[in-house]
């Protein structure tokens, strides 16, 4: 999916309502960046540009394959008693279109997306924050959870947020990478990982 006409329709709409956006700003055809920046401008538009940006997702749910291996995973998580959040800088309906297309619904307990940022200001709209809230929405501590990614980013936002990782050889995240916080873990597949919630009981608190 090309994202760049969401962009412009965004800009469009700015326009039209007599905005016009700093020409740095124009340069940047990320439609989420688009969609944050059309919040804080005129929140009206904003959130027609958080509607267009989660339609297309959700178009790209529609046609997205899991990783190899990552339904044994969520199952051996959820049958550990292992309490499961989805989170993620999407919208939370794309992410239950995924789950509910390719029946792994069952085993998650909460989606965390980006609606639950809309509110703050623009300095909280961070993956750090997302992390907090994905903790809260399991009744848990961050300390007490683990991020699973395929994302070395994602392992020091991870980290930020007090979050231990778990990270999933790949392509775009090699061992070293996923492994480099002190505090992460790499595994080499999800059949790996599906084997440690198998076998490595959960913590009681």
């Amino acid at each position: 999916m090309d994202p760049a006409p969401i962009a412009w329709e965004i800009h469009d709409r700015l326009l039209a309502s007599g905005h016009r956006m700093p020409f740095l700003v124009t340069l940047n055809l990320d439609p989420i960046a688009r969609m944050w920046y059309a919040q804080d401008v005129n929140r009206d538009i904003g959130t027609e540009a958080a509607r267009l940006v989660r339609d297309a997702e959700i178009a790209a749910a529609r046609t997205a394959m899991p990783v190899p291996g990552v339904r044994e995973a969520l199952h051996a998580c959820h049958a550990s008693g292992r309490g499961i959040a989805v989170v993620g800088d999407t919208s939370s309906h794309a992410m239950e279109t995924y789950l509910d297309l390719h029946g792994l619904r069952q085993f998650v307990g909460a989606v965390v997306g980006r609606e639950s940022l809309f509110p703050l200001p623009a300095g909280d709209r961070t993956g750090e924050t997302l992390l907090k809230k994905a903790a809260h929405a399991l009744d848990a501590k961050p300390a007490d959870c683990a991020l699973v990614t395929l994302s070395p980013e994602s392992t020091l936002v991870a980290r930020l947020a007090g979050i231990r990782s778990l990270g999933v050889v790949n392509k775009r995240g090699p061992r070293k990478h996923l492994a480099a916080p002190p505090d992460a873990v790499a595994v080499s597949s999800m059949a790996d990982l599906a084997d440690g919630f198998a076998t490595v009981p959960a913590l009681s608190t």
